[in-house]
């Protein structure tokens, strides 16, 4: 899995790299400051579900309790299930 990266200490959601170099090329930036997004082990009792696009309960993300779980192998895990990061430190990155 790809490096993830946060645009600054506001935002919500994390994205590879690439894209946040996407972004920059195009607002024609030559150099970008991003927070690392480092895995949250804090929180084990929640997960960030992809679908709703926020963070949920764990113990909610069942096929018998929400409309939008889909099984990702068919053992129980729903395929919108995914992780929680938190804001790590800041990086510098020339955009090439």
């Amino acid at each position: 899995m790809d490096k993830l990266y946060f645009k600054d200490e506001d935002d919500c959601f994390c994205s590879p790299l690439v894209d946040r170099m996407n972004d920059a090329k195009e607002d024609g930036l030559s150099e970008i400051e991003l927070m690392e997004a480092d895995p949250d082990f804090d929180n084990p009792n929640y997960i960030f579900c992809g679908y709703m696009g926020e963070a949920g309960d764990r113990s909610e993300c069942r096929k018998s309790l929400c409309s939008y779980y889909e099984s990702k192998s068919g053992r129980g895990v729903c395929k919108h299930r995914g992780k929680l990061f938190t804001h790590g430190e800041r990086v510098k990155f020339k955009v090439e």
